[in-house]
């Protein structure tokens, strides 16, 4: 069985962070770049145009060969008045600076406010990982994250993106027919998980407006604290005809949460203005349907849940009668991972049990870019850094974007579009996990 590390919620780390990350009343943005084969030129268009004066710090993570000396930060430095530095383990990152990925290195952002260098691991292609980059900057700062894709081969970054728009940041892809190899940019756009495709020269005009807008909206009171109840459901509904989708049962927290980095990213400052948006600009609502839909999922999420539900699933196959199907249903299953976590328990169970049976687990969501993600199976290592080896080497097949679920996980798993609130049930089920999906409800319809 394997464990998930321990890490303190997202507020707590907020503000353990202490004065690198927080400046007074305004928590500071980071700004991950992530690229690849035609990263160079694309990033000598970025880098003079983002802002400066506005306390941003900047990390780069561009893939390059591990054994040849990079000169990238000299290079990048003839583009931009920023200073562009190479990182050094255990740096403080300063704003208006530019800080750049050295060869064969990972680089994430610790929960002091740090950049710390790891050695990734060997099967691991290629480096530096822009997912590591982007998934560290969702969990520390969450909403002042803002990730950037620009050209490359591959889908590095974009599952990471989708991190950090799921933690309440933003997200950037630099314009397909504008990037000299369009593979790491349509890869995050085909995920979900991109708010703005714009070309390379013109994100940084976007991310000061971003930020202005953020700034603007400090001394204003949470966007729940003056909601009349008619206005918020008066979205809903506009949300439930354009979409077909119910949110009128989603914790209220959740919602406003989405609704204001909405009201961010359109620059609206009052929630009456940013229904008058949206009656002007009717997509404005499936980009906030698709906002509420983004949920956090993880492999064994919540080490004691998932030891239980090991101990439980050799007891239901010991008394299952023989010849019949284990049925398991995953509802909210958003990109998989909680899906084949139970695949893999059920797996690992029937491993020279000497009443073989099929297992048949039907994961179902509403969202259908994270149904497309769960379908394709395959996840960045990071993803899977508190797998153990064994399981690892078991379940999975080594991929250039990290690792592939194996086909014994691929056949238990069937994978569809299912409203859990206005669908009909799947019926002669022997467990249902509806972690992932539970905690965005309220009370009346958990029960």
């Amino acid at each position: 069985m394997d464990t998930e590390t321990k890490q303190a919620p997202l507020a707590e780390v907020t503000e353990v962070i202490g004065p690198a990350v927080n400046q007074g009343s305004s928590r500071t943005f980071f700004v991950g770049i992530g690229s690849s084969a035609g990263g160079l030129e694309a990033l000598t268009l970025l880098l003079p145009g983002l802002p400066t004066g506005m306390g941003l710090r900047f990390v780069v993570a561009q893939h390059m060969s591990p054994t040849h000396r990079s000169m990238l930060a000299q290079l990048l430095g003839r583009t931009t008045a920023m200073e562009v530095l190479e990182i050094v383990d255990g740096c403080t990152p300063l704003p208006d600076k530019v800080y750049v990925t050295p060869p064969n290195r990972n680089v994430v952002l610790h929960e002091d406010g740090t950049l710390r260098l790891l050695d990734p691991p060997p099967e691991t292609v290629p480096k530096p990982s822009v997912n590591a980059l982007f998934a560290s900057l969702a969990e520390v700062v969450s909403d002042r994250a803002i990730g950037i894709v620009l050209s490359g081969t591959g889908s590095d970054g974009a599952i990471g993106l989708h991190e950090i728009k799921a933690a309440g940041g933003y997200s950037f892809a630099q314009e397909p027919s504008g990037a000299k190899y369009d593979g790491m940019v349509r890869a995050a756009i085909e995920a979900g998980g991109v708010d703005w495709v714009l070309p390379a020269e013109a994100i940084g005009a976007e991310v000061m407006r971003i930020v202005e807008r953020q700034q603007a909206a400090e001394g204003r009171n949470p966007v729940g604290d003056a909601v009349p109840p008619a206005t918020l459901q008066a979205l809903l509904r506009s949300l439930y005809a354009h979409t077909r989708i119910d949110f009128t049962g989603y914790k209220e927290p959740t919602m406003l949460r989405r609704i204001e980095r909405r009201m961010t990213s359109t620059g609206c400052l009052t929630l009456d203005q940013y229904i008058e948006f949206t009656r002007n600009e009717p997509q404005e609502l499936q980009t906030l349907s698709q906002d509420m839909l983004i949920s956090v999922t993880s492999f064994f999420r919540d080490y004691a849940a998932f030891e239980r539900l090991r101990q439980e699933l050799v007891r239901l196959l010991e008394r299952k009668p023989i010849g019949e199907d284990v049925r398991v249903w995953v509802a909210g299953c958003a990109s998989g991972e909680e899906a084949y976590s139970v695949a893999i328990l059920l797996h690992d169970a029937l491993i020279g049990h000497k009443n073989p049976r099929r297992v048949q687990i039907f994961a179902t969501d509403i969202d259908d870019a994270a149904l497309v993600r769960a379908r394709r199976g395959v996840f960045p290592a990071h993803a899977l850094n508190e797998i153990s080896p064994t399981t690892l080497e078991r379940h999975f097949t080594p991929h250039p974007d990290g690792f592939e679920v194996n086909k014994s996980l691929r056949d238990m798993v069937l994978f569809a579009r299912h409203n859990l609130v206005q669908d009909p049930p799947f019926v002669r089920l022997d467990l249902i996990s509806c972690r992932n999906v539970l905690i965005y409800l309220q009370t009346r319809l958990q029960g």
